[in-house]
């Protein structure tokens, strides 16, 4: 399977569970997104999947920012990816608007990490002209990840209708970029999920604590 399955466990987990997810999972299309006081431990683990922070700081390097953790510091820990303006953060944090998720996606591919990068249904303004120019530029080391506000958390998936037309549209924006789906995604709807052609993968939140539910996923 060549398509991406990317998992964010928020503010979630442990270093037990992170531990079984090293034992049991070997894939290297897995993207696991981890809160960043792990990702130091999983690096040194030398796990057999991708390793994944959930934000990054809008500044960048190094400075007198208390409680900031720059995307160097993200790829210095071990991390290959980061994910960025998810609508959680967008929804909780004065940080995450359109402005400060292109600083920190611009930092982000500086430092030398990959992203994928999280819109929802107001998509059209989330990706202005700047951001489309950042990704055109950058088509190998960005990801787009479209979580529609209505499917988050709420167990209802859109149709595949709705789905394909709407990564139609970010793909026709941004240059054909690789787009995932995320929102209510669990291993009874992976597969008509991964079925859709433009679909290149998954962004997958609650379920992805469960390892039993994780190894389904990999093997559909």
């Amino acid at each position: 399977m060549n398509k991406i399955i990317a998992a964010n466990w928020k503010m979630n987990g442990n270093i037990s569970l992170l531990d079984s997810f090293m034992d049991s999972i070997h894939n290297e299309n897995f993207i696991l997104a981890v809160p960043s006081v792990y990702i130091a431990y999983a690096g040194e683990k030398r796990k057999k999947f991708i390793l994944a922070a959930q934000d990054c700081s809008v500044f960048e390097g190094y400075g007198a920012h208390t409680g900031e953790i720059s995307a160097e510091m993200i790829k210095e820990a071990g991390a290959e990816y980061v994910i960025l303006g998810h609508s959680e953060r967008r929804a909780t944090s004065n940080f995450d608007n359109v402005n400060s998720v292109y600083k920190k996606l611009n930092n982000a591919i500086n430092a030398g990490l990959k992203v994928i990068l999280c819109v929802d249904e107001d998509f059209e303004s989330l990706l202005d002209q700047k951001t489309k120019e950042l990704i055109k530029g950058n088509l190998n080391k960005i990801v787009v990840a479209y979580e529609p506000m209505s499917a988050i958390g709420t167990g209802k998936l859109p149709s595949a209708t709705d789905i394909e037309t709407a990564v139609l549209d970010i793909k026709n924006k941004c240059y054909n970029v690789k787009t995932l789906y995320g929102g209510s995604v669990n291993a009874e709807n992976i597969r008509k999920i991964l079925g859709i052609n433009v679909v290149d993968g998954v962004l997958i939140g609650g379920s992805s604590l469960r390892l039993d539910e994780i190894k389904k996923f990999l093997t559909n």
